[in-house]
């Protein structure tokens, strides 16, 4: 069986004074991209792992409806080598899931899972979308940003 993942950058952050960055919240500019998002990917993950970053765990459960969301501190500040390890971790027992964080971990792994430069930086609630067939390598399978759902 073929796994799916979904890299998704984390929405569109604000910047209150004295607020540390592990805090950060969503702008409200992030729940209308959300929509879109949520849409592009039409319930097709079956569970979303987060950044425990509260701007990550938002944009999570505004996509994932019904879906499971699991809070994971590795992906707060992930080199490559971590998120991987945590994608293969979730890809043991759901074959389908997407996971929320930050860059430039997130574009450097679009990236580097697509063989070739997608794009030079995943913007706030870009996500790309893969599939890796038994045995096989990552295939880009799509990728999108608000800006070109709107």
């Amino acid at each position: 069986m073929a796994q799916r993942i979904w890299l998704i950058r984390h929405g569109k952050s604000s910047r209150p004074v004295g607020v540390i960055d592990h805090e950060r919240p969503l702008s409200r500019r992030a729940s209308a991209d959300a929509a879109l998002i949520r849409t592009w990917l039409a319930g097709a993950p079956a569970a979303f792992v987060t950044s425990t970053a509260k701007r990550a765990r938002e944009t999570a459960e505004l996509l994932a409806g019904e879906c499971p969301v699991e809070p994971n501190d590795a992906l707060y500040q992930a080199s490559e080598a971590e998120f991987l390890a945590v994608v293969e971790d979730a890809l043991a027992t759901v074959p389908a899931v997407a996971f929320v964080a930050h860059n430039p971990t997130v574009t450097s792994l679009v990236n580097r899972l697509a063989g070739r430069n997608v794009v030079d930086n995943v913007p706030t609630l870009g996500v790309a979308a893969f599939r890796r067939p038994k045995g096989g390598r990552w295939q880009l399978r799509g990728y999108a940003v608000p800006k070109q759902l709107r």
